[in-house]
C-alpha cells in the first residue's frame, strides 16, 4: 500500500519501506527515491498530526534507537501509515512485487518527420501485462507519401534523417504490424491524442485502414495524481514524469524508449493509487473517460463528465478528424463543428469557472513574448491548472485577461471541452467579421507559460 507523507509518498510492503520523494523534496538534497529495510524494526510510534502542526512516525530497532522517522503534514493519516507499519512488523503487510494483476495495455510512441503530424517516420510500442513490460518492437519507416520531407528541427529532435528510412518499410506497412502487434489491446501514449492523431493522418494520407482503438493517455493520469497530491513535479513532459517515479534515464526522442517511459508511469501510478485490474478501471476510477481512434474521428481523454458521447458530439476543440497542425504553433484556424449536440445532463460549469480579480498585466514583460501587449480570454477545462494560475501568469508576461470574448480579444485559449463554448462561437463569429482572434489549443498557452510541453513529447 502507499501512503502520503510530508514530501514523499510511501510504498509499505513486508520487507521495506519505499519513498518517493517530491520535486521540491529532491531540490533540498533528498534522494529521490529511498528504501529503508524493515529487517532490523521492532516497534513504532505515532504522533498525529493536528490542525496546524506537523506529525511523526518514528521506528525504532533494536535498544530503542530511532532509524528511521517519518513526517506527516496537517490532514494527512500518520495513524494509517504507523498502522500498515506495524502490520508489517508482524508478517502481515504484501510481499514487494511490481504486479498489478490485470493491468494490461500496450504503450506507443511516434516520432514524425516535419510539422504534419502524419509524418511518422518512427514507431515504438512496448506490452505491459499485469504492469510489468514484456515485449517490446521498434520501426523505422518512410512516411506516408506526400509527407516524406524532413526538416531539420525534427531531425535536430529525434535524430532520424532521410537516409535512416531510405530502406524502411513504408507507413502503411510499419502501422499494419503496430495494429497486428496491439492487438486488442488499449493504445497508451504520454498525450495520446498526439499519437494517435497522427497514427491516423498517417493511414489517411497513405490511404490505408483506420482501425478502431481505445485510448489511454499517461499525461492525462500524471496531470490527476498532481492534483490528487500523488506527485510533485515542475511540469508534466515525459522525462520529468518519469524521473519522479523512478524510472531509470532514457534516449528521450526514441520511440520505443518513450513508450516505455509512458508505461512505467502509468503502471507506477497505478500502485501510487493502490489500483488493481485493468487500464479501464484506473481511469474509470480517476474518473476519466477512455479516447477512440476511429475512421470517424479522434476522441481524446477526458474527463467523465466532459467527455463526448460520441463522435457526432466531439465539437470544436476536441475534434481532430481533419486536423494536423505546427507542433506548438498557434492554430489561427478556425475549429470545425461536428454538428448536432446531444449532451446528457448538465455542463459542469462550476469546475471551469473564472477568478473574480483580473490581474493587471506586467508592463516590464518581454516585449517580444507572444502574450506580451494581447487580450486574452480562457475558455474550458485547464486540468490540472487553475484558471487563476493561468491568468497570473500571462498578466506576468504582459497580457491583458479578459473574462469575455469582446472586440478587444486577440487571443482566446481553447481548453478541453465536449461541445464548442459560447466564447469560441463568439470568437468564430467575431473571426467572420474580420477580427484579427487568434484561438489557440491550451497546450501552446501551456508552452508559452513553460508550464507544460507541447507535442512533440
Amino acid at each position: 500500500m502507499s501512503y502520503t507523507a510530508h514530501g514523499a509518498v510511501v510504498d509499505v510492503t513486508a520487507d521495506a519501506l519505499t519513498l518517493h520523494r517530491s520535486l521540491l523534496a529532491a531540490s533540498l538534497g533528498a534522494a529521490s527515491r529511498e528504501e529503508i529495510s524493515l529487517a532490523d524494526a521492532t516497534s513504532v510510534e505515532c504522533t498525529t498530526p493536528t490542525a496546524t502542526g506537523f506529525g511523526k512516525v518514528v521506528i525504532r530497532g533494536a535498544g530503542d534507537t530511532d532509524f528511521a522517522t517519518i513526517r506527516f503534514a496537517p490532514g494527512q493519516d500518520a495513524q494509517a501509515f504507523a498502522g500498515a507499519v506495524e502490520a508489517a512488523l508482524r508478517g502481515e503487510a504484501p510481499a514487494s512485487s511490481a504486479r498489478i494483476p490485470g493491468l494490461d495495455f500496450t504503450a506507443v510512441d511516434v516520432e514524425t518527420a516535419n510539422d504534419n503530424w502524419g509524418s511518422v517516420c518512427q514507431i515504438g510500442a512496448v506490452r505491459f501485462r499485469d504492469g510489468e513490460e514484456t515485449e517490446s518492437r521498434t520501426w523505422l519507416c518512410t512516411p506516408p507519401p506526400g509527407l516524406e520531407h524532413f526538416d531539420e528541427v525534427n531531425v535536430g529532435i529525434h535524430g532520424i534523417t532521410a537516409e535512416d528510412v531510405a530502406d524502411a518499410s513504408s507507413f502503411a506497412d510499419a502501422a499494419a504490424e503496430l495494429f497486428e502487434f496491439l492487438g486488442s489491446d488499449t493504445l497508451l501514449a504520454h498525450n495520446a491524442q498526439f499519437d494517435s492523431t497522427a497514427l491516423r493522418s498517417g493511414l489517411k494520407k497513405a490511404e490505408a485502414t483506420i482501425p478502431k482503438i481505445r485510448l489511454a493517455c499517461s499525461l492525462a493520469l500524471a496531470r490527476d495524481a498532481s492534483r490528487a497530491g500523488i506527485i510533485d513535479v515542475a511540469n508534466h513532459k515525459l522525462p520529468t514524469v518519469a524521473s519522479c517515479i523512478g524510472s531509470a534515464e532514457f534516449h528521450h526522442h526514441e520511440a520505443t524508449a518513450d513508450a516505455r517511459a509512458a508505461g512505467e508511469i502509468v503502471s507506477a501510478l497505478a500502485r501510487l493509487f493502490g489500483h488493481s485490474g485493468s487500464i479501464e478501471n484506473l481511469f474509470s476510477t480517476r474518473e476519466f473517460a477512455l479516447g477512440t481512434m476511429s475512421e470517424e474521428s479522434i476522441i481524446p481523454v477526458l474527463r467523465a463528465n466532459t467527455a463526448p458521447l460520441s463522435a457526432a458530439d466531439v465539437g470544436a476543440g476536441t475534434d481532430f478528424r481533419d486536423n494536423t497542425r505546427m507542433a506548438g504553433a498557434a492554430s489561427t484556424k478556425k475549429k470545425q463543428s461536428s454538428g448536432p449536440k446531444d449532451r446528457r445532463g448538465p455542463a459542469p460549469w462550476q469546475s471551469v469557472s473564472t477568478p473574480d480579480t483580473i490581474p493587471e498585466p506586467n508592463p516590464d514583460a518581454d516585449p517580444d513574448g507572444a502574450l506580451f501587449g494581447q487580450h486574452v480570454t480562457l475558455t474550458g477545462d485547464f486540468e490540472p491548472f487553475d484558471k487563476g494560475v493561468l491568468w497570473s501568469k500571462i498578466a506576468e508576461r504582459g497580457g491583458q485577461v479578459g473574462k469575455n470574448v469582446t472586440k478587444k480579444t486577440t487571443i482566446l485559449v481553447a481548453g478541453q471541452w465536449a461541445t464548442k463554448t459560447s466564447k469560441e462561437k463568439r470568437a468564430e463569429e467575431l473571426q467572420a467579421k474580420g477580427q484579427d482572434i487568434a484561438i489557440w489549443p491550451a497546450d501552446t498557452l501551456l508552452e508559452e507559460l513553460q508550464l507544460d510541453e507541447a507535442p512533440p513529447f
